[in-house]
């Protein structure tokens, strides 16, 4: 009997050791499959994010590069002589034929219409191809509302297919740009653009329809290859692909070898989505991880792929890793279950416990001090991942854009501050991300409606193993430190024109010489490429140069003839008087040097301190050829205004006295739209 007792418990026992061998066999190929399938999906989330955010790197590096493509043609077709003549043009309707004819035979400017737009043509083909050759395009053309071309930088333009032509009428129909699919051209691949071109306002009988296009082209096939060969060059994962959707139809643009190829095996979602999943390979026709990212305002996907087994190759070690692991912990645990396993787990499971509670306390009071500092903090602070997107934000910045800052988390830059903004913060960031150093720039945000200006402070963001993820903004509203500055900048300039006519009601010769030579001395400025403080003190300099001379007797000022020796004596004593006046205004820029200098000559025989060649400043130079030409073309008390011509000899002839290369500036500013405008002015205050 007892030793049936012995072997009932011994079965028990064997029943009960089995049992706990199938739990422990059980829990360990659930644990074994449950980490097998983690890590799979965790892979392919990290393949996902990878070429994800490797797309949208490219997309956004395209749009960048197209945006610029429009900002520079539209500053051509703004401006009011393109827009003019093509609306004059538009006026001869579909037979342009004369028009054409007109230039052939050399038209300049006869009496009809056709020929002075004809006599028009060369200087509006020279501005067109001065643009085309400065931004970069291969060609333009100007087109009539029927695909008629009568302006293009081609000696021989090749005639619009009907491609061509239909994206004409639809552009003129629509007014806004069309873009044509890439084409392959003998040089390589080549983007049409159709932009549209509207009468100026002042037109009458002016329509809100375009009155003409201009389209141009442009080689991609540098830029894909820079857009490709840049992703290869930054990461060995993948491939990256740039395709053109066409009739909702894909086809691949291929830089290389400037070909186009189609892709019929891939199709896209709602026209423009391409998401991620497993498709054929283009070239090698395995299985690959696919994503495609639209490039905004182009009929461009970015698509990056990556062979399915190049993808999984980390996953297999790990598979094999979790299975060994899964054996080698069910010999552990059946080895150990029957003596420590108890024993183990208890004080494991209490110093775990223990430990966590101990994180939590630490990790609480971390999150109520760093909340604490956040909510006494004015200034708005955002953190954003590489993609632009929000990770953090406190409550000032929440305020500042009038959400919440849960809200705010995994929103982009676009969808809280409108895309132009965006596109300017996308920049800043992404010279942080590059540079890995902090740094500031000042912007204007409109945020509900109203308008604020920024100090905006962004610092690289780094992890735990010290790569930079994202970047750290500070936003720090200036608006009424910026509003207090322009108020000052507007008292100054009204305390400078009152100033200005104080001075110019001495003398009438004088009326309106300080502000003719302060715009003429400006221009200069810009025209010889000088920076926003020479400007600055040109123009404050010139405004407040006569000053002088409201001490000085106003029957020397009006005198007919010519001066005696002491009467010119008296008369550049004006600029003494002038130094003796402003000497105790703070201008923070060299204002009294320009003045004290413009009446100086390279030679020496200039007034007050007759200094020669290097010792005046470039102030001083350019001062001195705006006044004496304003002096020259208006008319005087003891002689008649001199011609442009005549004043533009005097001053070129005087090499020894003034600075020739100023002299150079003003010709060529007087030959530009702006000139001619200025000259005008002078023309109309002397009539």
């Amino acid at each position: 009997s007892q030793t049936g007792r012995n072997a009932a418990a011994s079965r028990r026992m064997g029943w009960f050791m089995a049992v706990i061998l199938a739990l422990v066999l059980g829990a360990a190929a659930t644990l074994a499959w449950f980490n097998i399938n983690m890590a799979e999906t965790a892979l392919k989330r990290d393949v996902e994010r990878h070429l994800q955010l490797t797309a949208q790197e490219k997309a956004n590096e395209l749009s960048l590069w197209f945006n610029s493509l429009q900002s520079q043609t539209t500053r051509l077709i703004s401006a009011d002589l393109f827009r003019l003549f093509a609306s004059e043009v538009n006026e001869l309707g579909s037979d342009i034929g004369p028009l054409l004819k007109a230039s052939g035979e050399g038209a300049s400017g006869g009496g009809d219409d056709t020929s002075q737009l004809a006599s028009q043509l060369p200087l509006m083909r020279n501005l067109l191809q001065e643009f085309v050759s400065y931004s970069g395009f291969l060609s333009g053309r100007l087109t009539n509302a029927d695909g008629q071309t009568y302006l293009s930088t081609e000696v021989t333009p090749p005639s619009l297919s009907l491609e061509q032509k239909q994206a004409v009428r639809d552009t003129i129909q629509k007014g806004v740009i069309g873009i044509l699919p890439v084409r392959k051209a003998s040089s390589g691949l080549v983007m049409d653009m159709v932009v549209p071109i509207f009468a100026p306002q002042y037109v009458e009988n002016r329509s809100d329809q375009a009155v003409a296009t201009l389209m141009l082209s442009v080689m991609v096939t540098s830029r894909l290859g820079e857009t490709i060969e840049s992703a290869k060059a930054g990461s060995s994962f993948g491939e990256t692909r740039v395709f053109q959707i066409v009739d909702g139809t894909l086809q691949d643009l291929l830089p290389l070898s400037a070909e186009i190829r189609p892709v019929p095996a891939w199709k896209l979602e709602d026209a423009s989505v391409l998401p991620f999943e497993i498709r054929e390979g283009i070239v090698s026709h395995e299985k690959v991880y696919s994503l495609g990212v639209k490039v905004p305002e182009l009929p461009w996907i970015v698509v990056e792929d990556v062979a399915v087994d190049n993808a999984l190759k980390p996953f297999w070690g790990k598979r094999n890793e979790i299975l060994i692991w899964a054996v080698i912990s069910v010999v552990v645990v059946l080895l150990a279950l029957l003596a420590v396993w108890w024993w183990l787990v208890g004080r494991s499971a209490r110093s775990v416990n223990a430990e966590l509670l101990h994180l939590y306390q630490v990790s609480s009071q971390q999150k109520q001090l760093l909340d604490g500092i956040n909510s006494a903090v004015a200034d708005g602070i955002v953190l954003t991942d590489r993609g632009g997107m929000v990770q953090y934000a406190n409550q000032a910045f929440a305020c500042m854009v009038g959400r919440s800052d849960e809200e705010l988390v995994g929103m982009d830059c676009a969808a809280i501050f409108g895309y132009d903004t965006a596109l300017r913060l996308y920049k800043q960031l992404d010279v942080a991300m590059q540079t890995e150093k902090p740094f500031m720039f000042h912007d204007v945000l409109w945020l509900q409606s109203k308008k604020y200006h920024y100090e905006v402070t962004c610092s690289p963001y780094r992890n735990e193993s010290g790569v930079v993820t994202g970047v750290v903004s500070v936003f720090r509203d200036i608006t009424q430190l910026v509003e207090a500055q322009e108020r000052n900048q507007r008292m100054i300039r009204q305390t400078i024109a009152a100033l200005m006519q104080a001075i110019e009601a001495v003398d009438p010769y004088l009326g309106g010489q300080s502000s003719y030579m302060a715009a003429l001395g400006t221009s200069l400025v810009r025209e010889m490429g000088l920076g926003e403080e020479d400007e600055s003190t040109v123009r404050t300099a010139a405004s407040l140069s006569q000053i002088g001379k409201m001490q000085l007797p106003r029957d020397l000022l009006t005198k007919p003839g010519a001066f005696t020796p002491e009467e010119r004596h008296m008369m550049e004593r004006h600029v003494e008087y002038a130094r003796e006046t402003l000497k105790s205004i703070n201008f923070e820029l060299p204002v009294l040097e320009a003045i004290s200098q413009m009446n100086e000559f390279l030679d020496g025989t200039g007034y007050p301190e007759k200094l020669h060649g290097d010792q005046i400043g470039v102030h001083g130079r350019i001062l001195a050829v705006a006044n004496t030409f304003c002096a020259l073309v208006r008319p005087r008390a003891y002689r008649n205004a001199k011609s442009v011509e005549a004043a533009l000899g005097i001053l070129e002839s005087e090499s020894a006295k003034y600075d020739p290369q100023v002299v150079r500036a003003l010709r060529d500013f007087l030959k530009t739209p702006a000139g001619e405008k200025f000259l005008r002015s002078l023309a109309e205050q002397d009539a």
